[in-house]
């Protein structure tokens, strides 16, 4: 391996905020409007020209009920659009037997509404937004994360920020500022959409969409179709799937699962992202041959980019089990994601080891591995991202670290701004 030495250069500091949030994914955007509505100036970096993350950019565009805290906001605004299916189980479902992504009832929603919506709720909040800008590193001092290097058109620059939070998905932020985390690997989907599927017919052939994968994998066997990822569950996730959406006739569809050791690698990502869509086209055109309506269905849209369901965890003060999580039973608890559900995190899975200044948010949270296959979810990721984003205020105004703050302090103004936790045994 051969290395050169950049020479050194001065960087212009160009915003001194209180709160950072590096990413625009629904954590990202739940922790900057918590910030913001707490009374602090906050400055949001994504990288790409629209907000949602995975969400939008991986066509994730179903999800669990969005009716806890800053997720019910969210459905409310996805609703007035009739962009959000809060009347009805998707069609052609059986909560019995079907469980995508670790949860039944999955609900479909037009994620360019979210797109809009999401710059709405950021800008009415009075955050700053930064698009197409990438966190290449980080400032601190000894002890805490003062800032981040950011890259864009613009050249380097550097931000200041009294907190930061990391809801950048892969705990980039964790990562440079040198604080511990572990990385697991999880398989790999690429998304797409379906439309002119006539999915009453499909559905009286099918049974349900679970009966896509008899049709995968009896075409590969027989030779017909050239299909070499995972076709069943794994990690909560559904291998080949399919759930019906908003607008009528249109299908998102879980385009099997590639299995790799290293998605933080860019030459291992890009290949995951080659075979992926080459395996979409090649399964969206085995449909329209053989599965009856999808006979004048076509291929209307592949993801931005590939859905990685897991790469770094952070350690945090508190790792909880995966039973814990499912007991919900913390004192700290300031995340629970559904209304009436046990499902819970403690305080500890936001507030990283080893330095202060950082709160993390979103699917890289702290927690044990096995229950991450349901951490990594839309809810979760608003509801941690909201944690964090109050949380970074009450450290600002009582002038206290992340790991100094008091979390019943936390949980108190959670739910005086309508966050249900529950009742903590």
């Amino acid at each position: 391996m051969s290395w050169i030495v950049e020479p050194e250069r001065k960087t212009e500091v160009v915003a001194d905020v209180d709160v950072l949030v590096c990413g625009g994914g629904f954590a990202g955007v739940a922790a900057a409007v918590a910030a913001a509505r707490n009374g602090k100036s906050v400055l949001l970096i994504e990288r790409y020209g629209f907000l949602g993350g995975l969400a939008t950019g991986s066509l994730v565009i179903t999800t669990p009920p969005l009716n806890n805290g800053i997720n019910a906001d969210i459905a409310r605004r996805l609703t007035q659009w009739d962009a959000y299916a809060t009347d009805k189980r998707p069609k052609g479902g059986n909560p019995e037997t079907d469980e995508v992504d670790g949860q039944s009832g999955i609900i479909p929603y037009d994620p360019e509404v979210l797109k809009y919506e999401f710059v709405r709720m950021l800008l009415e909040q009075g955050v700053e937004i930064l698009f197409h800008t990438y966190i290449v590193g980080v400032l601190t001092n000894d002890t805490a994360v003062e800032g981040a290097i950011i890259e864009n058109k613009g050249g380097r620059q550097a931000i200041r920020a009294k907190i930061v939070i990391d809801a950048t998905g892969d705990a980039d932020v964790t990562h440079l500022a040198g604080a511990p985390y572990q990385v697991i690997e999880k398989p790999i989907t690429l998304m797409f959409n379906m439309a002119d599927v006539d999915t009453d017919c499909a559905l009286e052939h099918l049974g349900t969409w679970n009966g896509l994968k008899k049709v995968i994998r009896d075409g590969a066997a027989n030779g017909k179709l050239a299909f070499d990822l995972g076709i069943t569950p794994d990690f909560g996730a559904p291998g080949v799937y399919a759930a019906n959406l908003v607008h009528d006739g249109q299908l998102n569809v879980w385009g099997g699962m590639l299995y790799s050791n290293a998605a933080l690698d860019p030459r291992e990502r890009t290949r995951a992202e080659i075979v992926t869509r080459d395996h979409a086209f090649r399964m969206a055109n085995y449909l329209k041959r053989t599965v009856p309506g999808f006979e004048n269905a076509r291929l209307e849209q592949t993801s931005t980019e590939v859905g990685i369901r897991a790469t770094r965890i952070v350690e945090g003060l508190a790792q909880p089990s995966k039973a814990a999580v499912q007991a919900g039973r913390f004192a700290d608890t300031v995340a629970r994601p559904y209304k009436g559900r046990k499902l819970a995190l403690p305080y500890g899975s936001i507030v990283p080891k080893g330095i202060d200044g950082l709160l993390v948010a979103g699917r890289c949270i702290s927690a044990d591995a096995e229950i991450m296959g349901r951490l990594r979810l839309i809810p979760v990721c608003s509801a941690t991202g909201e944690a964090a984003g109050v949380a970074a205020a009450l450290c600002l105004d009582n002038h206290v670290p992340p790991r100094g703050l008091d979390p019943t302090l936390l949980q108190q103004t959670l739910t005086d701004q309508g966050v249900d936790l529950g009742e903590a045994e």
